[in-house]
């Protein structure tokens, strides 16, 4: 389990490297960065800390906190400087929030992508820290990594954003290194999905905290317990029922049993239409058929 190490707050004593960053997505680019931080760690006899802003800074986030925790052990991350994005932060210089760290932190190196920014107005960035490790004063070292691009184009979280909220989920999981996914609770819905549409269907609230996909139809992995299975889900209002809260509801394929109150994950893998207005409940369920085998044409 990663020990969380709050800023200015808590200190850690064994040598460490520090991986600076805000890391609110751990997308392939960040892989690699690690990969490299997880060697040079090994190689120098040292613990391997990430930087990371626990809410992000501000808006939805890619993943939350919790989920990126999970995806820092593979890289055998042994604490995380958990940072709060508040406006006291904010206003800390690029040199007081290397000297809070050094307080704090027993820190031996240091590493960071290429456009890495911070202290306050951006001004603190990848050169700042090499030549802040070129003064023999400060006893450490800094190894900067070059940015990941793919099929040409930059890895970013902006970017990983900006296909989510478009619905290009096939880009945006390409640059994650997964799929783009959401955790929840079945809870009750309006009881239609079987009875009405032919369509049992599980109902979850779409995380405030997470990246909102575009309103539509999508196919889906769902996971429910130890089990996948491939599926369709529509994430928006419900016209048909003329019913205008967004609300998650899923379609999972093979599923047989009860599924409220437990816990599901869904990886949204590709988008397959827009939110529709049907005429009828036999038009939406003849939709629905088609949604489905085009969902299972491409697994």
């Amino acid at each position: 389990m990663l020990e969380i190490i709050r800023y200015n707050e808590d200190e850690y004593t064994f040598p460490c490297l520090l991986v600076m960053g805000c890391f609110d997505s751990i997308h392939i680019g960040h892989a690699e960065l690690l990969k490299k931080a997880k060697l040079q760690a090994k190689i120098n006899g040292l613990d391997l800390g990430v930087m990371m802003f626990v809410n992000g800074k501000g808006g939805r986030q890619v993943y939350t906190f919790e989920e990126r925790q999970k995806l820092l052990e593979q890289f055998n991350v042994k604490f995380i400087l958990a940072i709060d994005y508040t406006e006291e932060f904010k206003k800390t210089t690029a040199s007081e929030f290397l000297e809070n760290l050094e307080n704090k932190l027993n820190i031996k190196a240091y590493m960071s992508g290429r456009d890495f920014r911070f202290g306050e107005g951006a001004k603190g960035k990848a050169s700042t820290l090499k030549a802040y490790a070129e003064d023999e004063e400060n006893g450490v070292w800094y190894m900067q990594v070059k940015d990941l691009t793919y099929v040409g184009e930059k890895v970013s979280t902006t970017q990983i954003k900006n296909d989510i909220e478009d619905g290009n989920l096939v880009k945006a999981g390409a640059f994650l290194g997964r799929n783009y996914s959401v955790t929840g609770f079945v809870i009750e819905g309006a009881n239609r999905g079987k009875k009405v549409v032919g369509f049992p269907t599980a109902n979850m609230k779409f995380p405030v905290e997470k990246v909102e996909v575009k309103k539509g139809v999508y196919k889906v992995l769902c996971h429910v317990g130890e089990e996948e299975f491939i599926g369709i889900a529509n994430y928006g209002p419900r016209p048909t029922f003329n019913e205008q809260i967004n609300v998650l509801e899923v379609y999972i394929d093979g599923f047989i049993g009860t599924l409220y109150g437990r816990s599901v994950t869904v990886e949204f893998v590709e988008f397959i239409r827009g939110t529709q207005k049907f005429e009828s409940v036999e038009e939406l369920k003849e939709q629905l058929k088609l949604d489905l085998k085009q969902a299972k044409l491409k697994v």
